[in-house]
């Protein structure tokens, strides 16, 4: 991402997401984050430019102020879904997604990456200076007891967790 871009960051509330929607910020983006409305605050502050609820894929990327010249999707859909962010990528723009391959438009110039996680030492370094520098802030809701583990897993799978939680070990 670039200064100046457009960027849609499709499931901005989560973990992952708010990190890109900071990143790509710190970058000079200008962030339409898509998240549920109780997350619409936090993005804001994290300098989201507009913050919107649950991308209604029918509606196309002019109802969310698209095209974008980057989109990037961590929210799990169909591969009919995936497939219709494409027309929320401008000509020459790039899609990114963790939950499954955003398909490319050769004739528009649309191209596509499936994102992985892979160990990497300086990037991680280069994040963690961003925490401390104060540029990148993570979500932490809750620190809990590791005896607590199993009622933490059934919080996550319930869809309770608002935000990361800190297990601490005795």
């Amino acid at each position: 991402m670039r200064s100046g871009q457009s960027v849609l960051v499709n499931g901005a509330g989560g973990g992952v997401g708010s990190l890109v929607v900071q990143l790509a910020v710190d970058a000079g983006a200008r962030v339409t984050a898509v998240a549920a409305p109780h997350h619409a605050d936090r993005l804001r502050g994290y300098g989201a430019h507009r913050v919107v609820g649950p991308l209604d894929l029918a509606a196309g990327p002019a109802a969310v102020g698209g095209p974008f010249q980057v989109v990037v999707n961590h929210v799990r859909v169909s591969p009919e879904e995936l497939a219709r962010l494409t027309a929320y990528v401008a000509d020459g723009g790039v899609a990114a997604s963790t939950a499954g391959p955003v398909p490319e438009d050769p004739a528009r110039g649309v191209r596509g990456a499936n994102l992985f996680v892979r160990g990497d030492g300086a990037q991680l370094a280069e994040l963690v200076g961003k925490v401390d520098a104060g540029k990148l802030r993570l979500h932490v809701v809750a620190h809990r007891s590791v005896t607590e583990l199993a009622a933490v897993h059934e919080d996550a799978g319930a869809g309770r967790l608002t935000g990361k939680t800190v297990v601490l070990a005795p």
